[in-house]
């Protein structure tokens, strides 16, 4: 159900909870404040990823475009890579951070989802930045994520750029992890020689 699609979610919810004799224009009203809600939100992460950008600017440090599924927030699944990403002198934003900055490149795969045209957008954009990588954490590396890594992939490393995937259903400590950014990082500071 896409909740976009006002009529659609309205007529949904109706009928789905019609035993609790809801009215249409409540509904409607409730979907308005919603997405006014969720569109505050998508602001406020444009926002903060500008300010963030702007100071890894001003101190000159790389910048890492973290993308990950949108349950890759919960620091149970996402390990706190995050933070070891700063804790390496790099700062952090989200792919939903930049990819309203660039338009969805050409794709060699069917682009049905919207996490997957952030991330398309995001990595677009990353190829436009001198200062800036994208990592991407996957879950299962099979399935949709073995189209979108490949794709991802495609996007960065013709334009100059690494591709960093991290496997983070597969790590019980964040060793491996820091391996891998550490080689990032060293390859980033061998670019700029």
């Amino acid at each position: 159900m896409d909740v976009n699609l006002e009529k659609h979610i309205v007529q949904t919810v109706c009928k789905v909870f019609g035993k609790y004799d809801l009215n249409k224009k409540d509904v409607k009203e409730a979907w308005k404040l919603g997405m006014d809600s969720l569109k505050e939100y998508h602001e406020a992460v444009i926002a903060k990823g500008a300010e963030i950008i702007a100071e890894a600017r001003r101190k000159n440090m790389p910048i890492i475009v973290l993308s990950g599924r949108p349950y890759h927030v919960d620091p149970e699944i996402n390990h706190g890579i995050h933070k070891l990403i700063t804790s390496l002198g790099m700062a952090v934003v989200t792919e939903d951070a930049v990819c309203h900055l660039a338009e969805t490149p050409v794709l060699h795969v069917l682009n049905q989802w919207t996490y997957h045209s952030r991330l398309y957008r995001a990595a677009q954009y990353v190829t436009t930045q001198p200062d800036m990588q994208l990592v991407q954490l996957v879950s299962f590396g099979c399935g949709i994520d073995a189209v979108t890594t490949d794709e991802v992939r495609s996007i960065l490393e013709p334009k100059g750029k690494f591709y960093t995937q991290l496997k983070i259903d597969e790590i019980s400590n964040l060793g491996a992890v820091k391996i891998r950014l550490r080689s990032l990082e060293a390859a980033i500071k061998a670019s700029k020689n």
